[in-house]
Parts: C-alpha cells; structure tokens; sequence
C-alpha cells in the first residue's frame, strides 16, 4: 500500500518539476469565432471562444517501482499555461483518477505473475506481467481538448492487448464532453452507426476482408449492439467530426489493431456549434489502418470524399504493396517486402494532401486536390513522430532505464520536400 501511495506522490513531485523544460510542440493558431443570432446565452458563449486560446501542454510519466514480477508507467498530461485553469484542474483531476487505477492493480498483477513463474519452474524463464498507459493527442484548438488513452497490458502469451478510451475536454469550462453536450444523443447515435455501416460498405474488398462475418461474429451485429440502448462505443471530438472506436478483436483479429470511424459533423442533422471547427480550418487526420473508407469535404463545398489506404500482398509475385484510393482514382505501389504504410490526409491553404509513411524506410507525399499527383520523396531511417497541417515531425524512439519511452535526434519537416 504504501508503494502505490508513494508513486500518486511522484506523480505530483515529476509534473511540477518537468512543467519547466517542457516545450509545447504542438500548439495552434487561434481565429476568431463568427457569432451569429442566437440566444444571449449562447452569444456570451461564443464570445468567450472567440477570445480563448488553444491550451498549452505538457507531458510526464510515472512508472511503477519496487516491484519483482510488474513493470509498468503512466503517461500523464498538464495544461502549463495560466489561461485555462478550470481546464487545468480538471486535466489535474482525470490523471489523478487514472494513476490511482493504475496503482488498485499493481499488487495483484505482480502476484500472478509471480505464481506463474513459480508454475514454470526451472524450465520456464522469469516473466514479467506489465501496463503501459500513454496520451495520443487528437485536437487541441480554442474549443476542445481531445485524446486516446491507450492502456496496454502484458499478462503473458504471445502479446499483450490495448484497451482505448476516447476523452473530450471543453477547452472553456474544463467539462468532459459527453453526446448529450453535443445535441440529442440519440439521434446522434443513430446517424453515427448508419454512416459506419456505410463506410464499411463502401470500401473496397481488401479492406472489408479484414473485418468478422460469419455466424459466429458479425461485424453489422456487433456495430448494432454497440450503437444500442442508450450506449456507444468509445469517441472523441477531432477536426473532421465525431471518431468512433472499436476495441481489439470487436470488429477483426488482433492484427487489424484499433479500428475507428470518424463521422463529419455536416452528417449530423444538428450539432452544438461550439464544438466544431471553424469552416475552412486547415488540419491532418490519420487515415485507416485498416484499409477502409475516411470522408473528408476537400473544398468545403459540403460534398464529402472517400480516401483510403490500402496495405495489401500480392500472392503470384509474393510483394507487398499499398493502395491509395482517392473517390475513382487509385494508385498501387509497390512497398516492400514485410512493410506497412501508414497513411495521414492533411487539409490546408496549399491544397488537400496524403502523406504516407514507411517508418525507418521512407516518406512520400502526394497531392489528391484533383485525382493523385507525386509531390516529393524521401529514404529516412527515422519514424514519424507526428503530423500537423503544417508538416511532420521524424525521430528515433527509445526506451529508458525506466522503460519511459522518449523522442530524440528529432528533424521536422513541411511538405515542400524533395
């Protein structure tokens, strides 16, 4: 008990301390909001966003110590600036929650690790059960704060699963966001699963290959359930709409990995302003890493665009290759052998972009404003860190004698590369 009291302490202590050097990498620009007529309530709303800032971040983590037979850190998130202090509080407060439940399981997962080590006996090896949690930020502007939570546990086998939670701040009022905040959840609900269901529908053979459909899982089925009784699965506000998420094995095997869906907010026949970005905002979304269907409005016209990328092996001349589609345009490449591409659309002033990423391998960027046009190349041996509107940040990642995972030797680039 008393471990687990030390470690919510240093959790504190090594955020105060870290606020310090850490720098914001990420932050945003702030344009102002249009208030139109509406009620004086929600007039004084917008006014309050149109004058807010995109908050200040910083990162931290905690990792569990003293412990024979468990491992394990928590990525903790801080608002550093002084301008958002309900949202800081709150920020303060869900971290809070999230090392305490880290903490509840410690003692009893290095316990069964260790009687499963004493069942081994001599012939086995010394294993250790493990819970990594880390912060993957998705929207950070002057109305919303959004991330997933990414809880990763080992308790033998041949890998470990990931649990992924999707949270919402109001970058305002420090409120987590629930359906309700943004119009009549219901009705949300039912739009969101339709358009799922769409989605799936209309992506390509490749992709509906990888999900279940048979009679003892059926991906329709488990969408319906999930959508169902006042209930839905995991979501988070981002630049393009509302993201659904499906945890490992809900919808395809293990090797589909997270599989999510993010509905526009013009799909929605009504939703509270105040959450969505202004029109025309420049940002970048990850792409499926399933294959299927994104939808995105190229020119804010109102009319939406399927785009997706395709990780595929030929079998007769036994090569991997990536497809990217663009609405009726398709390109197909060859990516190497054991590859796997990971694909970023951008939206900004310049155009509408794809950015697909080889990591340690290389990078190539292709223009799809109208059909797909090679726009540069590069040979890296780093891996991508992160994307923006703006460019993309490469880097080498490693691992502490904490197993605290880092960044360094990190180079950024804009998409004017060669």
């Amino acid at each position: 008990m008393k471990k687990r009291i030390a470690m919510l302490a240093i959790c504190a202590v090594t955020v105060t301390s870290m606020l310090a050097c850490a720098k914001d990498t990420d932050s945003q620009d702030t344009d102002t909001i249009e208030v139109t007529d509406q009620t004086q309530e929600e007039e004084n709303t917008e006014k309050e966003y149109s004058s807010a800032t995109a908050p200040e971040i910083a990162y931290t983590s905690v990792k569990a110590d003293g412990y024979d037979y468990f491992e394990g850190q928590v990525q903790c998130l801080e608002i550093t600036d002084n301008d958002h202090p309900e949202l800081k509080a709150a920020i303060d407060d869900y971290f809070s929650g999230v090392v305490s439940n880290f903490n509840a399981g410690i003692d009893s997962m290095n316990e069964d690790a260790k009687q499963q080590n004493e069942e081994m006996g001599d012939e086995g090896y010394e294993m250790k059960y493990s819970e990594n949690i880390t912060v993957d930020i998705q929207r950070r502007d002057n109305k919303v704060l959004s991330f997933i939570l990414n809880d990763y546990t080992y308790m033998g086998g041949a890998h470990g699963g990931g649990t992924f939670t999707g949270v919402s701040f109001d970058v305002g009022t420090g409120e987590q966001i629930t359906l309700d905040d943004l119009g009549d959840a219901d009705s949300i609900r039912d739009t969101s699963k339709e358009y799922i269901l769409k989605a799936i529908a209309t992506s390509s053979d490749e992709a509906r290959a990888n999900l279940y459909e048979d009679d003892v899982i059926d991906y329709k089925e488990v969408i319906n359930e999930q959508f169902s009784n006042g209930y839905q699965p995991e979501f988070y506000l981002d630049d393009v709409g509302i993201t659904f998420v499906f945890q490992q094995y809900d919808l395809a095997p293990y090797a589909a990995g997270m599989i999510s869906f993010t509905v526009p907010y013009s799909e929605y026949d009504e939703i509270a302003d105040r959450y969505t970005p202004l029109e025309g905002a420049s940002y970048a979304i990850s792409l499926s890493n399933a294959g299927l269907n994104s939808s995105v409005d190229f020119d804010d016209d109102g009319q939406l665009e399927n785009i997706s990328i395709v990780n595929t092996w030929d079998e007769e001349s036994d090569k991997n290759y990536y497809i990217l589609r663009v609405d009726d345009e398709e390109l197909k490449e060859e990516s190497g052998n054991g590859s796997w591409i990971t694909g970023y659309f951008i939206h900004n002033d310049e155009g509408n972009f794809v950015l697909l990423v080889n990591d340690g391998i290389s990078v190539d960027l292709y223009e799809v404003s109208n059909g797909i046009e090679a726009k540069g190349h590069m040979d890296t041996t780093l891996y991508i860190e992160e994307v923006t509107d703006s460019g993309f940040t490469l880097g080498e990642h490693f691992y502490d004698d904490n197993n605290v995972g880092y960044w360094d030797n990190e180079e950024q680039y804009g998409f004017d590369f060669e």
